[in-house]
Protein backbone atom coordinates (compact mmCIF):
# COMPACT_ATOMS: atom_id res chain seq x y z
CA UNK A 1 0.00 0.00 0.00
CA UNK A 2 1.07 3.62 -0.46
CA UNK A 3 2.40 4.54 2.93
CA UNK A 4 -0.08 6.63 4.86
CA UNK A 5 -2.04 7.88 1.85
CA UNK A 6 -5.46 6.87 3.23
CA UNK A 7 -4.57 8.17 6.68
CA UNK A 8 -3.36 11.48 5.25
CA UNK A 9 -6.54 11.84 3.20
CA UNK A 10 -8.67 11.25 6.30
CA UNK A 11 -6.63 13.77 8.28
CA UNK A 12 -6.97 16.42 5.56
CA UNK A 13 -10.72 15.85 5.34
CA UNK A 14 -11.03 16.01 9.12
CA UNK A 15 -9.18 19.31 9.13
CA UNK A 16 -11.31 20.79 6.36
CA UNK A 17 -14.62 19.36 7.52
CA UNK A 18 -15.44 22.09 10.03
CA UNK A 19 -14.53 24.83 7.55
CA UNK A 20 -16.65 23.42 4.72
CA UNK A 21 -19.49 22.22 6.90
CA UNK A 22 -19.56 25.56 8.66
CA UNK A 23 -20.51 27.23 5.41
CA UNK A 24 -23.15 24.63 4.61
CA UNK A 25 -24.66 23.46 7.83
CA UNK A 26 -23.14 25.44 10.71
CA UNK A 27 -20.22 24.42 12.89
CA UNK A 28 -20.59 26.07 16.27
CA UNK A 29 -19.54 24.25 19.38
CA UNK A 30 -17.22 21.71 17.74
CA UNK A 31 -16.84 19.64 14.61
CA UNK A 32 -19.84 19.55 12.33
CA UNK A 33 -21.44 16.50 10.72
CA UNK A 34 -19.61 14.74 7.90
CA UNK A 35 -22.78 14.49 5.77
CA UNK A 36 -26.11 16.25 5.48
CA UNK A 37 -29.23 15.58 3.44
CA UNK A 38 -32.14 17.58 2.13
CA UNK A 39 -35.09 17.05 -0.19
CA UNK A 40 -35.50 18.89 -3.47
CA UNK A 41 -38.67 18.26 -5.49
CA UNK A 42 -38.92 14.75 -4.07
CA UNK A 43 -35.23 13.94 -4.63
CA UNK A 44 -33.09 13.26 -1.58
CA UNK A 45 -29.70 14.99 -1.86
CA UNK A 46 -26.90 13.78 0.41
CA UNK A 47 -23.70 15.84 0.52
CA UNK A 48 -20.59 14.67 2.37
CA UNK A 49 -17.55 16.73 3.27
CA UNK A 50 -15.61 14.08 5.19
CA UNK A 51 -15.66 10.29 5.52
CA UNK A 52 -17.94 8.95 8.23
CA UNK A 53 -15.45 6.23 9.17
CA UNK A 54 -13.57 7.26 12.28
CA UNK A 55 -9.94 6.53 13.04
CA UNK A 56 -9.24 2.81 12.70
CA UNK A 57 -12.70 2.07 11.30
CA UNK A 58 -11.79 2.05 7.62
CA UNK A 59 -11.94 -1.05 5.47
CA UNK A 60 -8.71 -2.64 4.28
CA UNK A 61 -8.03 -5.02 1.40
CA UNK A 62 -5.27 -7.47 2.28
CA UNK A 63 -2.48 -7.92 -0.26
CA UNK A 64 -2.10 -11.70 0.17
CA UNK A 65 -4.72 -13.52 -1.92
CA UNK A 66 -7.14 -15.97 -0.36
CA UNK A 67 -7.31 -17.74 -3.74
CA UNK A 68 -5.09 -17.29 -6.80
CA UNK A 69 -6.43 -19.35 -9.70
CA UNK A 70 -3.04 -19.46 -11.41
CA UNK A 71 -1.55 -21.09 -8.33
CA UNK A 72 -4.32 -23.59 -7.50
CA UNK A 73 -3.71 -25.87 -10.47
CA UNK A 74 -1.84 -26.37 -13.72
CA UNK A 75 -2.66 -26.67 -17.40
CA UNK A 76 -4.73 -24.55 -19.76
CA UNK A 77 -7.59 -24.06 -17.32
CA UNK A 78 -5.25 -22.17 -14.98
CA UNK A 79 -3.87 -19.89 -17.70
CA UNK A 80 -5.81 -16.68 -18.34
CA UNK A 81 -5.73 -13.85 -20.83
CA UNK A 82 -8.16 -10.97 -21.14
CA UNK A 83 -10.19 -11.90 -18.05
CA UNK A 84 -13.57 -10.19 -18.28
CA UNK A 85 -15.08 -11.17 -14.94
CA UNK A 86 -14.56 -13.11 -11.71
CA UNK A 87 -17.31 -13.88 -9.22
CA UNK A 88 -18.42 -16.27 -6.50
CA UNK A 89 -21.67 -18.17 -7.06
CA UNK A 90 -22.64 -20.39 -4.12
CA UNK A 91 -19.55 -22.57 -3.51
CA UNK A 92 -18.05 -21.90 -6.92
CA UNK A 93 -15.67 -19.37 -8.39
CA UNK A 94 -16.48 -18.44 -11.99
CA UNK A 95 -14.18 -16.76 -14.51
CA UNK A 96 -15.08 -15.26 -17.88
CA UNK A 97 -11.85 -15.60 -19.88
CA UNK A 98 -11.76 -13.21 -22.83
CA UNK A 99 -9.31 -14.90 -25.19
CA UNK A 100 -10.58 -18.48 -24.83
CA UNK A 101 -14.14 -17.10 -24.55
CA UNK A 102 -14.85 -19.70 -21.90
CA UNK A 103 -16.84 -19.57 -18.69
CA UNK A 104 -14.68 -21.58 -16.30
CA UNK A 105 -16.03 -23.00 -13.04
CA UNK A 106 -13.84 -23.79 -10.01
CA UNK A 107 -14.61 -24.94 -6.50
CA UNK A 108 -14.22 -22.60 -3.52
CA UNK A 109 -10.52 -23.48 -3.20
CA UNK A 110 -9.76 -22.87 -6.87
CA UNK A 111 -9.78 -26.45 -8.16
CA UNK A 112 -11.00 -26.56 -11.77
CA UNK A 113 -14.34 -28.32 -12.30
CA UNK A 114 -15.67 -27.58 -15.79
CA UNK A 115 -15.86 -25.05 -18.62
CA UNK A 116 -18.63 -23.83 -20.92
CA UNK A 117 -18.70 -21.71 -24.05
CA UNK A 118 -15.78 -21.07 -26.36
CA UNK A 119 -15.17 -19.22 -29.64
CA UNK A 120 -17.70 -19.44 -32.44
CA UNK A 121 -21.22 -18.56 -33.49
CA UNK A 122 -23.03 -21.66 -32.30
CA UNK A 123 -25.26 -22.03 -29.22
CA UNK A 124 -23.36 -20.97 -26.12
CA UNK A 125 -20.35 -19.72 -28.12
CA UNK A 126 -19.00 -16.17 -28.27
CA UNK A 127 -16.98 -13.79 -30.41
CA UNK A 128 -16.45 -11.12 -27.71
CA UNK A 129 -17.36 -12.36 -24.24
CA UNK A 130 -18.78 -9.64 -21.96
CA UNK A 131 -19.05 -9.57 -18.16
CA UNK A 132 -21.28 -12.20 -16.57
CA UNK A 133 -24.65 -11.66 -14.94
CA UNK A 134 -25.62 -13.83 -11.96
CA UNK A 135 -29.36 -14.33 -11.76
CA UNK A 136 -31.45 -14.70 -8.62
CA UNK A 137 -32.00 -18.39 -9.43
CA UNK A 138 -28.24 -19.05 -9.37
CA UNK A 139 -27.82 -19.36 -13.13
CA UNK A 140 -25.28 -17.39 -15.15
CA UNK A 141 -26.00 -15.30 -18.23
CA UNK A 142 -23.11 -14.67 -20.62
CA UNK A 143 -23.33 -12.40 -23.65
CA UNK A 144 -21.45 -11.27 -26.72
CA UNK A 145 -20.56 -7.61 -26.39
CA UNK A 146 -21.23 -6.93 -30.06
CA UNK A 147 -24.52 -5.05 -30.65
CA UNK A 148 -27.36 -7.46 -31.28
CA UNK A 149 -25.08 -10.29 -30.23
CA UNK A 150 -26.20 -13.52 -28.73
CA UNK A 151 -26.47 -14.55 -25.14
CA UNK A 152 -26.60 -17.84 -23.28
CA UNK A 153 -27.80 -19.01 -19.88
CA UNK A 154 -25.81 -21.63 -18.01
CA UNK A 155 -26.40 -23.87 -15.03
CA UNK A 156 -23.19 -24.18 -13.01
CA UNK A 157 -23.47 -27.96 -12.91
CA UNK A 158 -25.05 -29.01 -16.19
CA UNK A 159 -24.02 -26.23 -18.56
CA UNK A 160 -26.05 -24.62 -21.34
CA UNK A 161 -29.73 -24.07 -20.55
CA UNK A 162 -30.82 -21.76 -23.36
CA UNK A 163 -29.80 -19.00 -25.76
CA UNK A 164 -31.22 -15.66 -26.89
CA UNK A 165 -30.52 -12.71 -29.19
CA UNK A 166 -30.48 -9.16 -27.83
CA UNK A 167 -32.19 -6.31 -29.67
CA UNK A 168 -29.98 -4.51 -32.19
CA UNK A 169 -27.72 -1.73 -30.82
CA UNK A 170 -28.23 -2.85 -27.23
CA UNK A 171 -25.01 -3.51 -25.35
CA UNK A 172 -24.69 -5.48 -22.08
CA UNK A 173 -24.32 -3.55 -18.83
CA UNK A 174 -22.10 -4.87 -16.03
CA UNK A 175 -24.24 -6.43 -13.28
CA UNK A 176 -22.34 -6.80 -10.02
CA UNK A 177 -25.08 -8.29 -7.83
CA UNK A 178 -27.70 -11.00 -8.47
CA UNK A 179 -30.75 -9.77 -10.35
CA UNK A 180 -34.03 -10.95 -11.85
CA UNK A 181 -33.47 -9.05 -15.10
CA UNK A 182 -30.84 -8.44 -17.75
CA UNK A 183 -29.89 -4.81 -18.35
CA UNK A 184 -28.38 -3.05 -21.33
CA UNK A 185 -27.60 0.30 -22.92
CA UNK A 186 -29.23 1.32 -26.18
CA UNK A 187 -26.78 3.59 -27.97
CA UNK A 188 -28.64 4.33 -31.17
CA UNK A 189 -27.76 7.93 -31.94
CA UNK A 190 -28.90 9.69 -35.12
CA UNK A 191 -25.98 11.87 -36.19
CA UNK A 192 -27.03 12.37 -39.81
CA UNK A 193 -24.55 13.52 -42.42
CA UNK A 194 -23.92 16.92 -40.86
CA UNK A 195 -20.59 16.99 -39.02
CA UNK A 196 -20.40 20.76 -38.78
CA UNK A 197 -21.02 20.51 -35.04
CA UNK A 198 -17.56 19.37 -34.01
CA UNK A 199 -15.70 19.09 -30.75
CA UNK A 200 -16.36 17.29 -27.47
CA UNK A 201 -19.83 15.72 -27.21
CA UNK A 202 -21.69 13.17 -25.10
CA UNK A 203 -24.27 11.44 -27.32
CA UNK A 204 -27.26 10.15 -25.38
CA UNK A 205 -27.59 6.55 -24.31
CA UNK A 206 -30.73 4.87 -22.97
CA UNK A 207 -30.63 2.35 -20.14
CA UNK A 208 -32.98 -0.52 -20.95
CA UNK A 209 -34.28 -3.63 -19.20
CA UNK A 210 -34.58 -6.71 -21.39
CA UNK A 211 -37.88 -8.55 -21.56
CA UNK A 212 -38.15 -11.99 -19.90
CA UNK A 213 -37.37 -13.67 -23.24
CA UNK A 214 -34.57 -11.05 -23.78
CA UNK A 215 -35.68 -10.43 -27.35
CA UNK A 216 -36.97 -6.90 -26.71
CA UNK A 217 -36.28 -4.13 -24.22
CA UNK A 218 -38.05 -1.47 -22.17
CA UNK A 219 -36.41 1.98 -21.98
CA UNK A 220 -35.88 3.21 -18.42
CA UNK A 221 -33.90 6.45 -18.58
CA UNK A 222 -31.86 8.41 -21.14
CA UNK A 223 -28.58 9.94 -19.98
CA UNK A 224 -25.42 11.46 -21.49
CA UNK A 225 -23.14 8.69 -22.76
CA UNK A 226 -19.35 8.49 -23.01
CA UNK A 227 -17.44 11.51 -24.22
CA UNK A 228 -16.28 11.51 -27.84
CA UNK A 229 -14.63 14.17 -30.00
CA UNK A 230 -16.19 14.74 -33.42
CA UNK A 231 -13.67 15.84 -36.04
CA UNK A 232 -14.34 16.70 -39.72
CA UNK A 233 -13.62 13.20 -41.01
CA UNK A 234 -13.12 11.04 -37.90
CA UNK A 235 -14.05 10.51 -34.28
CA UNK A 236 -11.48 10.87 -31.53
CA UNK A 237 -11.31 9.52 -27.99
CA UNK A 238 -10.56 12.25 -25.43
CA UNK A 239 -7.24 11.91 -23.63
CA UNK A 240 -9.01 11.74 -20.27
CA UNK A 241 -12.55 11.13 -21.41
CA UNK A 242 -15.48 10.80 -19.04
CA UNK A 243 -17.42 7.55 -19.22
CA UNK A 244 -20.98 6.99 -18.12
CA UNK A 245 -21.64 4.24 -15.58
CA UNK A 246 -25.08 2.66 -15.19
CA UNK A 247 -25.13 -0.07 -12.56
CA UNK A 248 -28.17 -2.16 -11.57
CA UNK A 249 -28.43 -2.53 -7.80
CA UNK A 250 -30.37 -5.80 -7.85
CA UNK A 251 -33.23 -4.41 -5.75
CA UNK A 252 -35.13 -2.44 -8.35
CA UNK A 253 -32.74 0.47 -8.67
CA UNK A 254 -29.99 1.83 -10.89
CA UNK A 255 -26.91 3.76 -9.88
CA UNK A 256 -25.85 6.24 -12.56
CA UNK A 257 -22.66 8.27 -12.65
CA UNK A 258 -21.34 10.56 -15.38
CA UNK A 259 -17.90 11.19 -13.77
CA UNK A 260 -18.36 14.97 -14.00
CA UNK A 261 -18.02 15.19 -10.22
CA UNK A 262 -17.61 12.79 -7.31
CA UNK A 263 -21.31 11.97 -7.22
CA UNK A 264 -23.94 9.57 -8.48
CA UNK A 265 -27.72 9.37 -8.84
CA UNK A 266 -29.97 6.50 -7.84
CA UNK A 267 -32.86 5.92 -10.24
CA UNK A 268 -36.00 3.88 -9.59
CA UNK A 269 -35.79 1.18 -12.24
CA UNK A 270 -39.49 1.01 -13.12
CA UNK A 271 -40.21 4.68 -13.65
CA UNK A 272 -36.75 6.12 -14.28
CA UNK A 273 -37.37 8.68 -11.52
CA UNK A 274 -34.34 10.02 -9.67
CA UNK A 275 -34.67 9.16 -5.99
CA UNK A 276 -31.27 10.10 -4.59
CA UNK A 277 -28.24 12.21 -5.47
CA UNK A 278 -25.13 11.52 -3.40
CA UNK A 279 -22.03 13.64 -3.72
CA UNK A 280 -18.72 14.30 -2.02
CA UNK A 281 -17.71 17.95 -1.87
CA UNK A 282 -14.18 19.26 -2.24
CA UNK A 283 -12.60 16.47 -4.33
CA UNK A 284 -10.10 18.13 -6.67
CA UNK A 285 -10.15 16.98 -10.29
CA UNK A 286 -7.38 19.26 -11.48
CA UNK A 287 -4.63 17.61 -13.49
CA UNK A 288 -1.26 19.04 -14.44
CA UNK A 289 -0.28 19.53 -18.07
CA UNK A 290 2.60 17.11 -17.53
CA UNK A 291 0.26 14.36 -16.31
CA UNK A 292 -2.14 14.91 -19.18
CA UNK A 293 0.69 14.89 -21.75
CA UNK A 294 2.02 11.67 -20.25
CA UNK A 295 -1.42 10.06 -20.62
CA UNK A 296 -1.58 11.27 -24.21
CA UNK A 297 1.78 9.75 -25.13
CA UNK A 298 0.94 6.42 -23.48
CA UNK A 299 -2.33 6.28 -25.39
CA UNK A 300 -0.57 7.04 -28.66
CA UNK A 301 2.07 4.37 -28.12
CA UNK A 302 5.26 4.00 -30.12
CA UNK A 303 3.58 2.64 -33.28
CA UNK A 304 0.79 5.14 -33.86
CA UNK A 305 0.16 5.92 -37.53
CA UNK A 306 0.69 9.44 -38.90
CA UNK A 307 -3.10 9.85 -39.19
CA UNK A 308 -3.66 8.88 -35.55
CA UNK A 309 -0.93 11.32 -34.47
CA UNK A 310 -2.59 13.99 -36.56
CA UNK A 311 -5.93 13.33 -34.86
CA UNK A 312 -4.36 13.50 -31.40
CA UNK A 313 -2.62 16.73 -32.34
CA UNK A 314 -6.08 18.28 -32.77
CA UNK A 315 -7.27 17.04 -29.36
CA UNK A 316 -6.68 19.54 -26.58
CA UNK A 317 -4.93 18.51 -23.39
CA UNK A 318 -7.44 18.60 -20.49
CA UNK A 319 -6.93 20.44 -17.22
CA UNK A 320 -9.45 18.27 -15.37
CA UNK A 321 -9.74 14.52 -15.11
CA UNK A 322 -12.85 12.33 -14.71
CA UNK A 323 -14.07 12.05 -11.14
CA UNK A 324 -13.77 8.28 -11.37
CA UNK A 325 -12.80 5.53 -13.78
CA UNK A 326 -15.15 2.77 -12.70
CA UNK A 327 -18.27 2.40 -10.55
CA UNK A 328 -19.77 -0.71 -8.96
CA UNK A 329 -22.24 -1.81 -6.32
CA UNK A 330 -21.17 -4.35 -3.72
CA UNK A 331 -23.07 -7.22 -2.13
CA UNK A 332 -24.40 -4.97 0.66
CA UNK A 333 -25.60 -2.16 -1.62
CA UNK A 334 -22.65 0.18 -1.06
CA UNK A 335 -21.51 2.19 -4.08
CA UNK A 336 -17.80 2.17 -5.03
CA UNK A 337 -16.14 4.69 -7.36
CA UNK A 338 -12.52 4.07 -8.38
CA UNK A 339 -10.28 7.07 -8.98
CA UNK A 340 -9.17 7.79 -12.56
CA UNK A 341 -5.80 6.20 -13.30
CA UNK A 342 -5.93 6.07 -17.09
CA UNK A 343 -3.26 4.12 -18.92
CA UNK A 344 -0.26 6.05 -17.63
CA UNK A 345 -0.96 5.15 -13.99
CA UNK A 346 -2.62 1.78 -14.48
CA UNK A 347 0.05 -0.06 -12.45
CA UNK A 348 -0.48 2.09 -9.34
CA UNK A 349 -2.69 1.32 -6.34
CA UNK A 350 -6.18 2.76 -6.76
CA UNK A 351 -8.32 4.69 -4.29
CA UNK A 352 -12.02 3.77 -4.21
CA UNK A 353 -14.54 6.17 -2.70
CA UNK A 354 -17.30 4.22 -0.93
CA UNK A 355 -20.83 5.41 -0.14
CA UNK A 356 -23.35 3.41 1.86
CA UNK A 357 -26.77 2.64 0.38
CA UNK A 358 -28.24 5.85 1.85
CA UNK A 359 -25.68 8.02 0.03
CA UNK A 360 -23.40 8.80 2.99
CA UNK A 361 -19.67 8.76 2.19
CA UNK A 362 -18.03 6.08 4.31
CA UNK A 363 -14.40 6.52 3.31
CA UNK A 364 -11.67 5.43 0.90
CA UNK A 365 -10.47 1.87 0.27
CA UNK A 366 -7.20 1.25 -1.55
CA UNK A 367 -6.73 -1.67 -3.95
CA UNK A 368 -3.23 -3.12 -4.48
CA UNK A 369 -0.95 -2.09 -7.32
CA UNK A 370 -1.58 -3.83 -10.66
CA UNK A 371 -4.92 -5.15 -9.38
CA UNK A 372 -8.14 -4.60 -11.35
CA UNK A 373 -11.14 -4.71 -9.01
CA UNK A 374 -14.13 -6.46 -10.59
CA UNK A 375 -16.57 -7.28 -7.78
CA UNK A 376 -16.95 -6.74 -4.03
CA UNK A 377 -18.58 -9.20 -1.63
CA UNK A 378 -19.32 -8.82 2.06
CA UNK A 379 -15.83 -9.85 3.21
CA UNK A 380 -13.82 -10.37 0.02
CA UNK A 381 -13.08 -8.70 -3.29
CA UNK A 382 -12.57 -10.24 -6.71
CA UNK A 383 -10.30 -9.13 -9.51
CA UNK A 384 -7.22 -9.72 -11.60
CA UNK A 385 -3.65 -8.90 -10.65
CA UNK A 386 -0.94 -8.66 -13.32
CA UNK A 387 2.51 -9.82 -12.21
CA UNK A 388 5.81 -8.31 -13.38
CA UNK A 389 5.58 -10.39 -16.58
CA UNK A 390 2.00 -9.16 -17.19
CA UNK A 391 0.60 -12.63 -16.48
CA UNK A 392 -3.02 -12.35 -15.32
CA UNK A 393 -3.85 -13.83 -11.91
CA UNK A 394 -7.58 -13.99 -11.08
CA UNK A 395 -7.61 -13.55 -7.31
CA UNK A 396 -9.87 -13.37 -4.29
CA UNK A 397 -8.59 -10.95 -1.62
CA UNK A 398 -9.85 -10.53 1.92
CA UNK A 399 -11.80 -7.36 2.76
CA UNK A 400 -11.29 -6.52 6.43
CA UNK A 401 -13.98 -4.42 8.15
CA UNK A 402 -12.97 -3.50 11.74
Amino acid sequence: MRSGRGAVASTVWAGLACVIVGGLFGCEGGPGPTSASRDSLGVRIVESVAPSWGAGAGWVIEEEPVVDLVETGSGDMHLFLGVRDLLRADDHLVVADGVSRQIRVYDADGFFLRAFGGPGEGPGEFSFLAELALMDNGRLVAQDYAPGGGGAEFDLESGLVGTFSRPQMVYPLPQFVPSQAIWGSDERVILGDDRSSQGLRRPLMTVVRLSPDRASSDPIVSIPGDEVIFLPDADGIPIMGRRTHAVPTGDGGLVIGTANAMEYSRVEARSGRVELIARILGVSLEVSREEAEREKQVRLGPRASPRVREIYADISVPDRKPAYQQMLVDAEGNVWAGEFLGLARRDEPQDWYVWDSSGVWLGVVETPARFELMRVGESEVFGVRRDVDDVEHPQVLRLVKP
